[in-house]
């Protein structure tokens, strides 16, 4: 129990009483007990308030205080309320001789007018009215935070990482006929599903200012053909079978064309899915498609387009003429005498007189691990055990900034700015006319033409702001993702190799064996691996 304090009241003047805490309760407060005495008008000592407090013992102590006649006091209360407004705190003082006490209908009038309206806990009040704990915070109001809610999610029942290398054996090679890396799914599977948002409750404070609960997100699924939703709109079903892959948070599945081989008996092949060959590319012969190529024999000199990745099991002989484009990962048992370009990682066991560019990585440190010949260009980092060769094999290997995104954002900011400049004068001159024709004004043939091209302009100006706002976008996520740029090196560079990193270039003089290569101070410099 708090220590407390009480007026008394009598002939000779005003007296107060100081009752000391009882177990583990807070001491008489000065201030407070000054700020008690100012509000019924006693006179007081400060100096011997303060010596007295401070000399108390566990003994109550009267202090005479003034001979000044005075009233009964009545119970008195005041209420605190927090900086957060969430809660009101209410203090009782004890009242004298004959004073009054204060009832239910008081403390409600007081709450009025503290203009206190929300939250008030009744059972508080009543407790405080029956046990009267004076100089004792007793909380009589308390506002209610608002419940945070929470954003709508999407689940996906398949595997979502695009980014997966093959895994190598125990012998150090990788098994190219189970490379088969894409995601089967079936007529009827559910491919995802949403977890649906949960709106958040409103809070308020004890003065009734509402509290508003944070605007919760909605999950929608993005996804192409071959999918359906529930009727509760919350699952996203495969209406074939074929493959699934997340790509730009986009389900997509794409059903599979299989052949034998490519080459007379088929001619050339465009499809919008995924191209299953269980046999060979023939030379001069293409596959050109929007999904995935998966190839179990051998490309010759042939063109394999692909929006996703293209799998090789036993590797692809160029002939110097042969290309591999995709939008994904190219994986292949060997690359000879190509020109390969992927969006993502080139992963080969040997990469001879290729010149081969990848979006991230390329990786050539399964198997025989070599590069030689040629030139391959990453922007992130080389693996390969050896590169070059002792014969002296013209390599160039290059990594790095990707200098060509780089300046394709430059581009896209400086054509959307100039765009976004010019929109508000064509609103203008459109809000113009429109105003003109409201009014009755007659418009020349030619000024209602020209209306009409510059409507057109304007809608074509803001649909190609926004499609060069989503390039903006990737470019800058996928320039924010360069991760560092270097070589590793499992064997043996040899003598001769050209190397690039990050506009840093330097010729191989002496060999070089397990090592990092890195751009250190402006130079190409090694590193222990």
């Amino acid at each position: 129990m708090n220590g407390y304090f009480q007026i008394q009241t009598s002939e000779k003047g005003v007296s107060l009483v100081l009752f000391p805490p009882i177990g583990e309760g807070e001491q008489i407060h000065v201030a407070e007990l000054r700020e008690y005495l100012n509000r019924i008008g006693v006179p007081y000592d400060v100096m011997a308030i303060n010596s007295a407090l401070s000399s108390m013992g566990d003994e109550e102590v009267v202090l005479f205080l003034s001979p000044k006649k005075l009233q009964p006091v009545n119970e008195q209360c005041s209420i605190d309320v927090e900086v957060d407004k969430m809660t009101a705190i209410l203090r009782m003082y004890p009242p004298s001789v004959g004073g009054k006490l204060v009832d239910r209908a008081y403390l409600v009038d007081l709450l009025r007018q503290y203009k206190i309206r929300a939250g008030i806990d009744e059972d508080a009040i009543m407790l405080a009215l029956e046990e009267r704990p004076y100089c004792t915070d007793i909380i009589i109001a308390r506002g209610k935070m608002p419940t945070p809610g929470r954003d709508g999610s999407i689940i996906y029942h398949f595997e979502t990482d695009n980014t997966v290398r093959p895994e190598l054996k125990e012998d150090g090679t990788v098994d190219f006929f189970k490379l088969n890396t894409l995601h089967q799914c079936t007529k009827g599977q559910v491919l995802a599903e949403i977890i649906p948002e949960e709106r958040g409750e409103n809070g308020f404070d004890v003065y009734g200012s509402v509290m508003l609960a944070r605007e919760v997100k909605k999950a929608v699924f993005d996804h192409g053909r071959n999918m359906e939703l529930s009727p509760d709109r919350l699952k996203l079903i495969s209406m074939v079978d074929g493959h699934v892959s997340l790509v730009d948070n986009a389900v997509f599945v794409a059903d599979v064309y299989t052949v034998e081989d490519v080459g007379t008996a088929t001619g050339n092949i465009e499809y919008h899915g995924n191209v299953q060959i269980h046999g060979n590319v023939c030379e001069n012969f293409s596959v050109k498609t929007e999904g995935n190529v998966f190839v179990n024999g051998v490309v010759e000199g042939a063109v394999i387009e692909a929006g996703g990745d293209i799998i090789i099991a036993r590797g692809m002989h160029g002939q110097n003429k042969g290309r591999l484009k995709a939008g994904g990962n190219i994986i292949a048992k060997f690359i000879s005498a190509a020109e390969v370009e992927a969006a993502g990682f080139v992963e080969a066991e040997q990469i001879i007189n290729a010149k081969v560019s990848a979006g991230t990585n390329i990786n050539a440190d399964a198997g025989k691990g070599l590069i030689t010949g040629g030139k391959v260009v990453a922007k992130g980092v080389i693996n390969a055990r050896n590169i070059g060769s002792a014969m002296g094999a013209s390599t160039i290997v290059e990594i790095g900034t990707d200098l060509a995104s780089k300046r394709r954002l430059a581009e896209l900011q400086k054509s959307v700015g100039e765009k976004s400049k010019a929109i508000p004068e064509m609103k203008k001159v459109l809000e113009e006319t429109t105003k003109k024709l409201k009014a009755g004004i007659r418009l020349t043939p030619d000024q209602l033409k020209k209306a009409k091209a510059l409507q057109v302009t304007l809608a074509e100006s803001q649909a190609k702001i926004q499609e060069e706002l989503k390039e903006i976008e990737k470019l800058d996520k996928l320039l924010k993702n360069e991760g560092p740029s270097q070589i590793n090196i499992r064997g043996t560079m040899y003598q001769g190799v050209v190397v690039s990193i990050s506009g840093a270039t330097m010729t191989v003089k002496n060999e070089y064996t397990y090592c990092r290569l890195i751009k250190k101070d402006g130079d190409v410099a090694s590193a222990i691996l």
